[in-house]
């Protein structure tokens, strides 16, 4: 009997391409190589007996028979998605599946799972990435990304808003000449994150800084690289709670100026849809999170103050 009905894993795929600026794109959002990807478009044209995308070059785009079957097909993966959350809740499954950033998995949540688990029974599997793609098409089911604060959306918690304090190695007070004041902000080398490009000055207008603007002096990738980068004496970093508080408890990193200003940056909790958001074993991990970001906060309250106080 001839088979009737085309592969999933193909259909995912097409689903991918038809929302995705370019097969490279649509590729990484479902964790596949390129060429992987490619396969299983080709696999799902010769099934069809139609070419579903013009290509030129890198560029590609839905043809008219494409355009017909994402039409027809779209709303068809939309409600298998939903039918298996929906049987994923009845059935109590605890598995979740998260993207984040690299320091926020590496620093904050991989040190919490084992608590995680034995205080909720949900089980959290992890993805780096900060490609909003694969929440669209539901790789994932939550992510928890860093970035400023959203404006109020069903679709989005915040877990913890953000302030930052600038920090040193502690070998450069101990050379007898650490930097104090905002002042001294300007013959220092400033370093920050590539996504959060800019932190720096909007600190600085917080903090209301007047003298000549620093020149940022290196970006690293992770907010692990910068931390690391600042606990080896290459320059000033701001600490933010949560994925700088090792570098803060273990004293690899210390304030220089005793200011602390907010960031309108947050930690917050986006969701693939308002299904899996209902989801009972997301509410769960909502509240979990938000227990373990406020007594992560506290801490950093207390470094603060301890700080000051020395």
């Amino acid at each position: 009997m001839l088979r009737q009905m085309p592969p999933l894993e193909a259909v995912e795929a097409f689903l991918a391409a038809a929302r995705s600026r370019s097969f490279r794109t649509a590729a990484a959002s479902l964790a596949l190589s390129p060429s992987a990807f490619s396969r299983r478009i080709q696999l799902l044209e010769r099934f069809a007996g139609r070419q579903l995308f013009q290509r030129s070059g890198a560029a590609t785009f839905l043809s008219t028979d494409g355009e017909r079957y994402l039409a027809d097909v779209g709303p068809a993966i939309e409600a298998i998605l939903q039918a298996t959350n929906s049987l994923r809740q009845l059935d109590g499954d605890r598995a979740i599946r998260m993207a984040t950033s690299h320091s926020m998995a590496a620093e904050w949540l991989m040190p919490r799972l084992p608590k995680l688990l034995s205080e909720t029974g949900i089980e959290l599997e992890l993805t780096v990435s900060r490609d909003p793609e694969r929440l669209r098409s539901q790789v994932v089911d939550v992510a928890l990304w860093g970035g400023p604060t959203p404006d109020k959306t069903p679709l989005i918690d915040v877990i913890a808003d953000l302030d930052a304090v600038p920090v040193v190695a502690p070998r450069l007070f101990d050379e007898g000449s650490p930097p104090r004041t905002l002042a001294d902000l300007a013959g220092q080398p400033l370093i920050e994150v590539r996504s959060n490009a800019g932190l720096w000055r909007h600190w600085l207008r917080k903090a209301g800084y007047h003298g000549p603007a620093p020149a940022v002096a290196a970006r690293y990738d992770t907010n692990q690289l910068k931390n690391e980068a600042a606990a080896s004496g290459l320059g000033v970093a701001l600490a933010t709670p949560m994925v700088a508080e090792r570098f803060l408890t273990d004293r690899r990193l210390v304030a220089f100026t005793h200011m602390r200003r907010p960031t309108d940056h947050s930690y917050c909790l986006h969701y693939a849809s308002s299904d899996v958001r209902a989801r009972i074993g997301v509410r769960t991990l909502l509240d979990w999170l938000k227990t373990e970001a406020r007594a992560s906060l506290r801490r950093y309250d207390r470094w603060y103050e301890a700080e000051k106080c020395s």
